[in-house]
């Protein structure tokens, strides 16, 4: 547990993404009257064929795209995996993956939610 959550109500949890196609994948939305804390992603070619990905995180306070991971090389059964991060999301944020070619990506992310008392 990190300093930034003693005393209030959180959770820790992990989400997944599988994206097919080529549109961009939110693959984690920071709730409201929540902060959260991504500690791990992991993001793995299940395909058959080389395919690049993007990873951001979209900042709503700000309506900006920042590019975490732009157009990674993964060949097939390929990953790339952070695991000594420390990224804060605020409400609203989003952790997006947004593969060039059809295929099989997927994304596999912890946070922990720490919930911000109303009022």
């Amino acid at each position: 547990m990190s300093l930034f959550n003693q005393g209030k109500a959180s959770r820790m949890r992990s989400v997944y993404g599988h994206n097919s196609g080529t549109t961009t994948e939110d693959v984690y939305t920071c709730p409201a009257n929540c902060v959260a804390e991504l500690t791990f992603v992991h993001v793995v070619n299940g395909g058959g064929s080389t395919n690049s990905v993007d990873v951001e995180w979209y900042v709503a306070a700000d309506n900006y795209t920042s590019h975490f991971l732009a157009g990674k090389s993964l060949g097939s059964g390929d990953n790339t995996t952070f695991i000594n991060i420390d990224l804060v999301l605020q409400p609203g944020d989003k952790i997006q993956v947004t593969p060039v070619s059809a295929g099989h990506i997927d994304t596999i992310l912890t946070v922990t939610e720490t919930f911000v008392p109303i009022g």
